[in-house]
């Protein structure tokens, strides 16, 4: 047997012959004489089932599946994609703005009610106004507040404070209004 030359094997090969070859096929040289082996179309690899002798002719199908999307199959999926998320946006509004509610009333209820309290204790009076927390309350104390977004709502608006408090008798009173107006949240019941 001879080895092909590299331009013969690339011939061969490169036009992707199918069919079925005899062992003693001068490009298959391991094959004991006699064994037939098939290769097929797509990988160029031995395989069980004969493969018919006809030249090899790519099917419209595959032609298809070869060349990929057109611009114009992307561009509508991209269009409705932006249809899908303009008709969705609307909706998560309301989502966004009950969680904003819900950040406000935690902080009347949590942090800016530990802010007013450490405060009463590092100067045992309580602080005439919010801005008061991020100036220090004794001489060699730190202030409570170093930045002042951190009395900031959710929305950008300072929230407010009265001592005593008009809803927390004895107290005093946390709150913020939604941008809207209609809505009060406070460190109050009710």
């Amino acid at each position: 047997r001879s080895i092909p030359s590299r331009s013969e094997y690339l011939n061969y090969v490169g036009n992707f012959r199918v069919g079925t070859y005899a062992g003693n096929d001068k490009f298959s040289r391991n094959l004991p004489k006699g064994q037939r082996l098939s290769y097929n179309e797509f990988m160029n690899q031995p395989t069980s089932k004969a493969v018919s002798q006809t030249p090899n002719a790519v099917s419209p199908v595959t032609k298809k599946a070869i060349r990929g999307f057109t611009l114009i199959e992307i561009l509508i999926v991209l269009a409705l994609i932006g249809i899908v998320a303009a008709l969705s946006i609307d909706g998560l509004g309301d989502l966004f703005s009950g969680g904003q509610e819900d950040a406000a009333q935690n902080w009347v209820n949590g942090a800016g009610k530990q802010y007013v309290e450490l405060y009463f204790l590092k100067a045992r009076t309580y602080p005439k106004s919010l801005n008061d927390l991020m100036s220090p309350p004794k001489a060699g104390v730190d202030p409570v507040v170093k930045k002042s977004s951190a009395l900031l709502d959710p929305w950008g608006n300072q929230y407010q404070y009265k001592y005593p408090g008009t809803k927390n008798a004895g107290d005093f009173d946390l709150w913020t209004v939604t941008p809207d107006g209609t809505k009060t949240i406070g460190n109050w019941d009710g």
